[in-house]
């Protein structure tokens, strides 16, 4: 079995979340249906802005960088509404425990975004060889 860089950058996703799991579980003990919810919607923004990419290669190639520009400003929106609708504030140092998982988050997408970037080149360049 073959494992793709897209399918390795999200078994790394996943990878963090379980590793950031059992830390906070190991040392904070507390706010986990916090940690929960916030793992949980970080895991769907995730998906989706993977799938649209997947999608947007497939109908407008050219506008990938674009696109993704744009869905990490949606991401990144987004993100606030949910810090402020979950109360992230009382966790006690939140910004350690919240924003590197975004961070992470962050870089397999734009590793993502690159792979499907790069792929659209090659498959240009063999367009015009063909010509």
């Amino acid at each position: 079995m073959k494992i793709t860089k897209n399918t390795l950058i999200v078994v790394l996703y996943f990878v963090m979340f379980a590793v950031h799991f059992v830390l906070w579980q190991l040392f904070v003990k507390d706010f986990v249906p916090t940690f929960i919810r916030y793992y949980l919607f970080l895991s769907v923004i995730f998906m989706m802005v993977l799938t649209v990419l997947s999608i947007l290669k497939r109908i407008y190639p050219n506008y990938l960088g674009f696109a993704f520009m744009g869905l990490l400003l949606v991401k990144l929106s987004l993100m606030f509404i949910v810090m402020n609708r979950l109360n992230l504030a009382v966790v006690p140092q939140f910004k350690l425990h919240f924003i590197p998982p975004y961070l992470i988050s962050l870089v397999l997408e734009t590793l993502y975004a690159i792979n499907l970037v790069n792929s659209v080149t090659v498959d240009n360049s063999k367009d015009e060889k063909n010509q």
